[in-house]
């Protein structure tokens, strides 16, 4: 497949390139070796294209991404920079697919991808396959499996013979499904059925360039039977919540003067029960009785999702009317049975990839690339629901309700958007999970769906990199926001029951349960503690010995029942040995539940020496009432007045 490649800058084509190799793309090495930019050249056997000079200010990588030619109108981009977000890929209705660093992405030409410096490459395809005078289709294990399960005990019988098909469509064959590739070929000169059957594949092979959802697609595929097979109407009917639907667009008939009508509902529930081709008349009528001066002849052949559950995605269906001395065969043949079959599996195939593409970029939105690449190589079964122990982040920004009230509404949602997105870069950077956004608050989760034992501590090292993130946001919108940005994280680890808590129109993949709950009620004490990072004693074992943190209290939250040891942790600016050691010498003074004097006099010391410290003035506080007001039976756990 040969390629044309123009290479734009800020709109204007500044280069072009023409080839059928993988070539990759960036600005000028020190190996580069060319007169002006765009040049190709070659770097350990690959094709290169320099776009760019280095030096200046170039955000371009010296390998910014690869692109590979597929075959059948299609390529293959990927990001082949470690680090480089500005890569993305627009397709001919104008969809933006974002392709991440060490991703990749395979589409239908024509597309643009995007690069930094506002560099642009749009990329055609440059010539069509060479369709004649042969045909070669190379097959798979898995597709002439698929092949296989579809045709069943009426598939066709090859033995390299002559087969016609019932347009008179005559071709010489070699082929068998078991074999490694299928070819047809047929000597041109004279031969109007050879050529209206090679235009017909043609019409496949246009139709398989085009993206799944375009009309032009079943267009194609529509065409090809009714010209092969001499159809009088096709359709593509899907399923959906076990219902049949009968869209008009999916609707193709041989004269636009036709009436369409409603095909066999027994023949599409034949399918449904057998999982296999079905025809009308099938092969157990023998043929047509001569009594009969007009009858409907049909196939209808399923459409399954290619992976483990064999999903009934929907069915290719076709018919056309036989009357008495016509030349139209009465039945399906073997070969247009095999046809259908192929087409269907193609078709097959291509409803998967879409739905697969779908599904990555959903997953995207939750998962980092490590979790991606096990959910494809063990399937949609990863996420099913299970008991597990995760680790869960619940992380406020601090000054969203400023930020409605002193910017414009436009400002504030893009500053909300670019902390979020920012917070979410940590944590799938950290492998986590993105479980959800609710409003200016962000919930993420480690421990599944991929099992890591070390998934609190992982946890923790987002959170200290969150903390990080208030310092470079800060500096950002210095001078464009009236307040200072901060975050209250609250961390949490323990047992949840883990699966698509969302819904079939809305997938969410997240934790259910106490541990859940008691995270989210952490988050909501680092207000009432003044602190930016509370954690339970379930996640603080999980650290380092050496990790800076401190035991505040023992506490009861709102709503939960038992109690938690709630820890702070600390970011390397609040790391104080001296405050550590002196707070929890008064807490463990405090906590003997006789010893609120010498309590009282430790928070003070702490208090004046961090006037700032949330939790010395609520230590301070609680050890003074207690000592000027004494409670009989006075408990040490502190009650949480709310969430």
């Amino acid at each position: 497949m040969r390629m044309r490649l123009d290479l734009r800058k800020a709109g204007a084509i500044v280069g072009d390139l023409m080839l059928d190799e993988y070539v990759e793309l960036g600005r000028r090495d020190k190996t580069d070796l060319g007169d002006q930019v765009p040049f190709l050249n070659r770097s350990g056997g690959i094709a290169r294209w320099v776009v760019a000079d280095s030096g200046g200010a170039n955000k371009l990588p010296r390998k910014v991404c690869g692109i590979e030619p597929l075959g059948f109108g299609r390529v293959k981009v990927s990001n082949i920079h470690a680090s480089n977000r500005e890569l993305w890929v627009v397709e001919k209705g104008g969809e933006r697919v974002r392709v991440l660093p060490n991703d990749s992405v395979e589409k239908s030409l024509p597309i643009e991808v995007v690069l930094p410096e506002d560099l642009g490459v749009a990329i055609e395809l440059l010539e069509e396959s060479d369709l004649l005078p042969e045909l070669q289709v190379e097959s798979h294990p898995a597709f002439e499996d698929h092949l296989k399960s579809i045709l069943g005990s009426s598939g066709a019988s090859h033995n390299g013979a002559s087969h016609s098909f019932s347009s008179g469509t005559s071709f010489s064959s070699q082929s068998s499904i078991s074999g490694s590739h299928t070819v047809f070929s047929q000597d041109m000169e004279g031969n109007e059925s050879s050529r209206l059957f090679l235009q017909a594949m043609k019409k496949v092979i246009q139709a398989l360039q085009e993206p799944i959802n375009s009309p032009k697609y079943f267009k194609g595929i529509a065409e090809a039977v009714i010209r092969v097979m001499d159809m009088d109407r096709v359709q593509i009917i899907t399923r959906h919540d076990g219902r049949w639907v009968y869209d008009e667009k999916n609707q193709f008939t041989k004269s636009a003067n036709a009436e369409p009508e409603l095909p066999s509902r027994k023949m599409l529930e034949s399918v449904l029960t057998t999982g296999r081709l079905i025809t009308y008349p099938d092969d157990e009528q023998n043929g047509t009785s001569e009594s009969l001066m007009e009858m409907q002849t049909a196939i209808a052949s399923p459409l399954f999702d290619t992976g483990n559950n064999r999903e009934l995605l929907g069915v290719l269906y076709a018919d056309r009317l036989w009357k008495m001395g016509s030349r139209r065969n009465a039945s399906i043949t073997s070969d247009e049975k095999e046809f259908i079959a192929i087409l269907t599996v193609a078709t097959a195939y291509r409803l998967a990839n879409l739905k697969k593409e779908k599904e990555l970029t959903t997953y995207q939105q939750f998962f980092s690339q490590k979790v991606i690449a096990n959910l494809l190589e063990k399937g949609e079964d990863f996420l099913d629901g299970k008991d597990t122990e995760v680790s869960v982040l619940f992380c406020d920004i601090r000054g969203f309700s400023k930020a409605t009230d002193s910017m414009e509404a436009n400002a504030a949602m893009q500053w909300l958007s670019d902390t979020l997105s920012e917070l979410s870069a940590v944590v799938l950077e950290a492998d986590g999970v993105l479980v959800d956004y609710v409003g200016d608050e962000l919930f993420a989760m480690w421990g599944a769906p991929e099992e890591e034992p070390s998934h609190g501590y992982s946890a923790v090292r987002a959170a200290l990199d969150m903390m990080k993130l208030k310092r470079m946001l800060n500096e950002r919108y210095k001078g464009r926001i009236g307040f200072k940005i901060d975050f209250g994280i609250g961390l949490n680890t323990g047992t949840a029951r883990v699966g698509n808590t969302g819904s079939r129109q809305k997938f969410k993949y997240g934790p259910m349960g106490r541990t859940v709950n008691l995270g989210s009620r952490i988050q909501g004490l680092t207000k009432q503690w003044k602190v930016g990072t509370l954690m339970a004693d379930t996640t603080a074992a999980c650290v380092p010995s050496d990790t800076p943190k401190r035991r505040l209290c023992r506490a009861r939250v709102v709503g939960l029942d038992g109690h938690v040891d709630l820890y702070q942790l600390m970011s390397e600016e609040e790391a104080d040995e001296r405050l550590i050691s002196k707070y929890e010498e008064g807490l463990s003074l405090f906590e003997s539940g006789n010893q609120f004097r010498q309590a009282a006099r430790l928070f003070g010391e702490l208090v004046q020496m961090h006037p700032d410290d949330g939790p010395a003035l609520i230590m301070l506080e609680r050890s003074v009432k207690q000592l000027v007001h004494p409670v009989p039976d006075f408990s040490t756990i502190w009650e949480a007045s709310s969430k």
